[in-house]
C-alpha cells in the first residue's frame, strides 16, 4: 500500500493532518479487502483450471469437492469485488476530531473505472481458460459418459458479462463535495451535487471496447462448444457410433453384405464416414442399405466411406502413407470396435473374429516388438479424447475445428490489443497506484491528491492470466493441427480423392509436416509405469523417511517401461499365438514359476494378489543375491522381471480393482504386509539374501512374509544358474501380467484411461481385440475361446 503526493502543492490545505490520515485509513481497509478477495479468487480459480487440465492424473473424491467449492464461490467474490471498488466513487465518513463543535464528514470522491476495468479483464481471462480446459462430452447413451455444456459457465458468463457492460458505461471525472456539519446535523450527511450517468458511448470507447471484447470471446467459444456437442450427440460418427458399428460388424459376420466387401487379409473396419451411408434402425443397432462392393470406386467416393482395407491399399504420388500412419487409421478403427464394449454390447453377439486373425497374423509377422503396443497407445488416446475430452466433438462438422482455431487466434489477438491498450494507459495516468482520490474537509476550493494502493496488486493477477490464456489457446491450436484426429480426416480426404496437392507444393509440406510430427503436449500415455516395493533394498535417507511417514506420502515411483518388458509381454502373446487352432486361444488356468525342470510356485484364481506379493518378494530375495560387482548394465531378462515384479505390487496396494481379488481385500492385504516388512526391516539390518531370508522367516508375523522367504532362498540356491532364474522370473512376470489384465470391471478401466492409461490398461484393449476377453475358468475347460474387440 502505498501514501503518494498526499498533498496539492499549488493549493493549501485546509484538512488537518489527522483527518486526512483518517480518509487514507478508510480507503487502505476497502482495498486490502478487495485485494485478499481478488488473492483468493485467484486461487481457487487456480485451482479449477489445474484439476480441468490435469486432475486426470489424481482424480480423487476431494479434488471433486475442492472444484465444486472453486466453482462455487467464484461468481459472488467477483459480484462483491465490483460492487465494493464501485461504492469506493464517493465516499462521506464522519470525523470526530476530539474538540466539540468542530465534527465534520470527510467527503472525497475516488475515480475507481481503471481498477474495475482491470479485475473485469481479469475475470474474463479467468472464464476463457476455464472454458478451453473444460471437457464436453457427446457419447453414446449406452456408455454412460456424456456431459453437456456446464450451466455454471453459461450463468458465470451471462453475469459477469452483465457487470462488465453495466460498469464500462460509467466513466467519468473526479469531483469535488464537502460539508462542514455541527454535531447535532451529523445524520444528515452526505455529498451534495453528484449525478453518475450510464452511456453507450463509454461503452463502445477504447477501454470500455476492451473489456466487453473479451466477454464477447467468452460466449463465441461457449456457443461454438454448444453446438459442436449438440451436432456430435446426434453424430453417427460420434455419439451414436457403437451403434453403427455394432451393426455394420453384425452384417459382416452373418454374410448379409455384398460379396467381395471382406478382404482377403485386411478387414474392411470402418474409419471414416459411417453417415454417407443409407441407414436403418435394427434391435441391435443400425444396419446398411447399401455397403459398396470391392472395386467399386465410384461407388466409394460418392457415398464416402473409407475402410481400412482402403487406407492400407492406396497408393497416390500425392501422399505418401508411411507403415505409422496406417496403423494410426488401424488405431482409430479398434478405438470404435472397443466402444461396442464400453456401450455393453456383449461381444459374443458380434462377429469381429476376422479382426482378431488379422491382429494375430500381424503379430506373428512383426519384427518390430514396440509396434503393437504403439498401436494400443494412440488407441488409447483416440478413446481418452472421446471420453474426457472436448476435442472429437469439434470433428462433428468439417469446418468447426477451422472456426476453433480462428476463434483462439483472435483470443490470443484480443489479450495482445488489451496488453498494448492497458499498459500506456498505466503510464499515462502516472501509475503505480490502484485508485486516486481527491479529498477537502473545511472549503470546497481546496483538495487534496490522494493516491491508494499497489497497482501490481492489479497488474500481477492480469499478466499472469495473459500468458495462461495464450499457452491454453496455443495448445487448443496445437490439439487440432496435430491430433491423429486431423490426421486421419487428411488420409480420409485423400483415400475418397477428394484432395490433391501436385499444384501446390507450399500445402503439400504443411500437410506432410502435419502427418508425420507428433506434438508431445498432446500425449496422454507417458510411457511410464509406477514401481512398489515390499522391501527396502537400498537405504533411504532418514528425513525422506520420516518425511513419507509423516504426510502419508504414497511409497511409489515411476520409471520409463524398459524395452525389455515391452518385448517380452509381445513374445509371451506370440507364443500364445503359435498356439492357436482355429482361432481357438489355448491360455493356462493358472500361471507356474519354473526354473529349468522345478516347479517353485503356482498361481490361480483364488488369491491371485497374495501370489504376487510373495513372488514379488522373492524375486526382490534374488535382487540382492545377484548384485553385479562391477558397473555392468543389466540383462535383459534381469530388468523386465524386477520392472513387472514391482508394478504388479503397485498394482495391488494402489489400483486393486485392476486385478481379479476383491478391492479390499487387496489392500488391507498390502498394508498387513507392508507394516510387517517394515517392522522387520527398522529393527535389524540384513545386508546378504541369507541375513534376509532368516529375518523374514524367523521373526515376521504375516504368512506372506514368510512364504517369500521360502520362495527366495530357493531361487538363491541357483548360484549357477543365474541368466536361466532371471529368464524364468521374467517370463512368469510376463505370463502373470497378461493373465490378470483381462478385465470386465469397465468402470475400472474407465477411470485408468481417465488418470492417461497404465501398462495393465495397455495390455487389456490389446487382449481384448485379439480375443483373450476373460480369464479360464477354475474348472473344466483350459482354454478361454471369445470373439475379440
Amino acid at each position: 500500500i502505498q501514501f503518494m503526493d498526499d498533498f496539492n502543492p499549488k493549493t493549501p490545505s485546509f484538512c488537518r493532518d489527522d483527518a486526512s490520515a483518517f480518509f487514507f485509513d478508510i480507503m487502505v481497509a476497502q482495498l486490502w479487502r478487495v485485494n485478499a478477495l481478488i488473492a483468493v479468487n485467484a486461487i481457487l480459480m487456480g485451482v479449477m483450471v489445474g484439476i480441468s487440465m490435469y486432475g486426470h492424473r489424481y482424480h480423487r473424491r476431494p479434488l471433486i469437492f475442492i472444484f465444486q467449492g472453486a466453482t462455487t464461490l467464484f461468481l459472488p467474490i467477483v459480484s462483491y469485488v465490483v460492487s465494493t471498488t464501485g461504492d469506493q466513487s464517493i465516499i462521506a465518513a464522519p470525523f470526530h476530531s476530539g474538540v466539540r463543535g468542530q465534527d465534520e464528514i470527510v467527503i472525497g470522491r475516488c475515480d475507481t473505472t481503471e481498477h474495475i476495468s482491470r479485475v473485469l479483464v481479469w475475470t474474463a481471462l479467468v472464464q476463457i481458460v476455464g472454458i478451453n480446459t473444460t471437457a464436453i462430452i457427446a457419447t453414446d447413451a449406452r456408455e454412460g459418459r456424456k456431459f453437456g455444456p456446464p450451466v455454471v459457465l453459461l450463468v458465470q458468463a451471462v453475469w459477469t458479462s452483465y457487470l462488465a457492460v453495466y460498469n464500462a458505461g460509467y466513466q467519468g471525472s473526479l469531483g469535488l463535495y464537502h460539508r462542514v456539519l455541527k454535531e447535532d446535523d451529523a445524520r444528515h450527511a452526505g455529498p451534495v451535487g453528484y449525478n453518475k450517468v450510464w452511456s453507450m458511448e463509454n461503452v463502445v470507447s477504447l477501454r470500455g471496447f476492451v473489456v466487453v471484447s473479451l466477454f464477447a470471446l467468452i460466449f463465441a467459444k461457449l456457443i461454438l462448444k454448444c453446438y459442436a456437442w449438440y451436432m456430435g450427440r446426434r453424430s453417427l460418427v460420434l455419439g451414436r457410433n457403437p451403434r453403427v458399428i455394432f451393426g455394420y460388424m453384425e452384417q459382416l459376420h452373418d454374410g448379409n453384405h455384398p460379396p467381395g466387401v471382406v478382404g482377403e487379409h485386411i478387414p474392411p473396419l470402418i474409419i471414416m464416414g459411417e453417415d454417407t451411408l443409407l441407414l436403418e434402425k435394427q434391435s441391435y443397432g443400425y444396419s446398411f442399405k447399401n455397403i459398396p462392393r470391392r472395386g467399386d470406386e465410384t461407388r466409394v467416393n460418392n457415398n464416402g466411406l473409407v475402410t481400412l482395407d482402403k487406407i492400407w491399399q492406396f497408393d497416390s504420388m500425392s501422399l505418401r502413407l508411411t507403415p505409422q500412419l496406417k496403423d494410426l487409421c488401424l488405431s482409430l478403427a479398434l478405438f470404435k470396435l472397443l466402444r461396442c464394449r464400453f456401450a455393453k454390447y456383449t461381444i459374443a453377439d458380434a462377429g469381429f473374429m476376422k479382426v482378431s486373425d488379422f491382429l494375430w497374423d500381424m503379430l506373428l509377422k512383426a519384427s518390430d516388438d514396440e509396434r503393437f503396443l504403439g498401436l494400443i497407445e494412440n488407441e488409447l488416446s483416440f478413446l481418452h479424447d472421446c471420453y474426457y475430452s472436448s476435442l472429437p466433438i469439434s470433428f462433428a462438422k468439417s469446418w468447426l475445428p477451422i472456426l476453433s482455431i480462428f476463434i483462439s487466434l483472435l483470443s490470443i489477438g484480443c489479450c495482445l490489443v488489451t496488453t498494448i491498450v492497458m499498459f500506456p494507459l498505466v503510464l499515462l495516468n502516472g501509475g503505480g497506484y490502484q485508485l486516486m482520490c481527491l479529498m477537502h474537509c473545511n472549503s470546497p476550493d481546496h483538495e487534496i491528491d490522494m493516491r491508494v494502493g499497489n497497482l501490481y496488486h492489479d497488474l500481477a493477477p492480469v499478466c499472469l492470466l495473459f500468458a495462461l490464456v495464450v499457452l491454453t489457446e496455443v495448445r487448443e491450436i496445437a490439439s487440432y493441427v496435430y491430433s491423429n484426429w486431423t490426421k486421419v480426416a487428411i488420409i480420409c480426404r485423400f483415400v475418397q480423392g477428394e484432395a490433391s496437392l501436385r499444384k501446390y507444393p507450399t500445402l503439400k509440406k504443411f500437410v506432410d509436416h502435419v502427418l508425420h510430427h507428433r506434438c508431445k503436449l498432446l500425449r496422454h500415455w507417458n510411457n511410464k509405469m509406477n514401481q512398489c516395493s515390499i522391501l527396502v533394498l537400498h537405504r533411504r535417507r532418514i528425513p525422506v523417511v520420516f518425511l513419507q511417514r509423516l504426510i502419508h506420502l504414497p511409497d511409489q515411483h515411476s520409471e520409463k517401461v524398459p524395452r525389455a518388458v515391452k518385448t517380452i509381454i509381445v513374445e509371451t502373446l506370440r507364443s500364445y499365438g503359435r498356439s492357436r487352432n482355429n482361432s481357438v486361444i489355448y491360455l493356462r488356468r493358472s500361471i507356474q514359476l519354473q526354473v529349468d525342470d522345478n516347479l517353485l510356485w503356482t498361481v490361480s484364481n483364488a488369491g491371485t494378489a497374495d501370489s504376487i506379493l510373495v513372488c514379488h518378494i522373492a524375486t526382490s530375495i534374488f535382487e540382492v543375491r545377484s548384485q553385479p560387482q562391477s558397473h555392468q548394465p543389466l540383462s535383459d531378462h534381469k530388468v523386465a522381471a524386477i520392472h513387472l515384479s514391482r508394478y504388479c505390487v503397485y498394482l495391488v496396494a494402489y489400483h486393486p480393482e485392476l486385478l481379479p481379488d476383491d478391492d479390499d481385500w487387496c489392500k488391507s492385504l498390502y498394508k498387513d504386509v507392508k507394516k510387517d516388512a517394515d517392522r522387520l526391516q527398522s529393527g535389524s539390518v540384513a545386508t546378504t539374501p541369507m541375513q534376509l531370508i532368516k529375518l523374514l522367516s524367523t521373526k515376521s508375523k504375516h504368512e506372506v512374509l514368510k512364504n517369500g522367504a521360502l520362495l527366495g532362498g530357493q531361487l538363491a540356491e541357483m548360484v549357477e544358474s543365474e541368466e536361466m532364474v532371471w529368464k524364468a522370473l521374467a517370463k512368469f512376470w510376463s505370463e502373470l501380467i497378461l493373465y490378470v489384465s483381462p478385465s470386465d470391471n469397465m468402470d475400472g478401466q474407465a477411470e485408468a484411461i481417465f488418470r492417461g492409461g497404465e501398462l495393465i490398461t495397455l495390455l487389456w484393449m490389446l487382449q481384448t481385440h485379439l480375443g483373450i476377453v476373460s480369464r479360464p475358468g477354475n474348472s473344466g475347460a483350459t482354454t478361454d475361446v471369445a470373439p475379440p474387440v
